[in-house]
């Protein structure tokens, strides 16, 4: 593949993993309106690995912190419960293993019927709109403050799941879903992103399987690709942190119902 397409790619992968206007609905389409081949299965793997590390240098200290906390804090919960209430970040830690049960399921007993829509730019547009329309309402979701529980990590952990079909937003349905319950914005768009963590490491190692099948690696294009993905990745990270805390997500809801019209009308 052309060093050009493979930067492309890595963009569009760095910047729309993260934007609220889901990464493989934008990859779907421009594979099919730009004609760009499928990158493959190792380079697909290190784009997603560029993403991951762009949420790990930003939320480095909290993911050790929390790390800390539930290896130090696992064994002590059944005697001490109230160490839930006493110890935020293994609060957080018990939050995010609860966020992720709803994808898993998904991703374990649903894959092959997902995999279709892959080829359906019908259906990314369709889901787009659902996106866009999702983003556009939250500009009248109160920031009530309200803490995280268990059951709010398990709602936000349907949204993410939802985001396995192309076109649905990872971060705008979590993040959507989290504003509609009245939390605190700092942290909802906090936890958003550590919640995204393990998925997103699951799913490369599960692609890196695959990868590692193959005969040789193309290191100056996995290199470029990497690269890119995560700075783009990074920055797509910081600007919607900002958007999130300042209530603009509306503005990502616009642009996701015009890109799902075009997809439908051209599509």
């Amino acid at each position: 593949m052309e060093y050009l397409k493979i930067i492309i790619l890595a963009i569009i992968q760095g910047l729309t993993e993260f934007l609220p206007v889901s990464s493989s609905g934008h990859l779907v389409l421009a594979k099919y309106m730009l004609g760009l081949e499928s990158p493959g299965v190792t380079l697909e793997v290190f784009l997603h690995f560029g993403t991951f590390m762009s949420v790990l240098v930003i939320f480095w200290k909290d993911v050790v912190r929390i790390i800390a906390a539930v290896l130090g804090n696992f064994w002590k919960v059944w005697k001490y419960p109230s160490i839930m209430k006493k110890n935020e970040d293994f609060a957080m830690g018990v939050y995010i293993f609860i966020s992720m049960i709803p994808a898993g399921l998904v991703g374990l007993f649903f894959e092959e019927q997902i995999e279709g829509f892959f080829d359906n730019i019908i259906m990314v547009g369709i889901a787009l709109l659902v996106t866009g329309t999702m983003l556009f309402l939250t500009q009248w979701a109160q920031n009530e403050k309200k803490p995280l529980k268990g059951w709010r990590a398990m709602l936000m952990g349907l949204a993410q799941a939802l985001a396995i079909i192309p076109g649905i937003s990872r971060s705008g349905t979590t993040v959507s879903t989290g504003m509609f319950l009245g939390m605190p914005r700092e942290k909802l768009a906090k936890f958003s992103f550590l919640m995204a963590l393990p998925i997103i490491f699951g799913a490369t190692l599960i692609e890196a399987k695959d990868a590692l099948a193959t005969d040789g690696f193309a290191w100056p294009a996995i290199i470029i690709g990497t690269f890119t993905s995560f700075l783009f990745g990074y920055f797509a990270v910081k600007w919607l942190l900002s958007a999130i805390i300042k209530g603009k997500l509306h503005f990502f809801g616009f642009y996701c119902l015009t890109v799902g019209f075009l997809a439908l009308i051209f599509g």
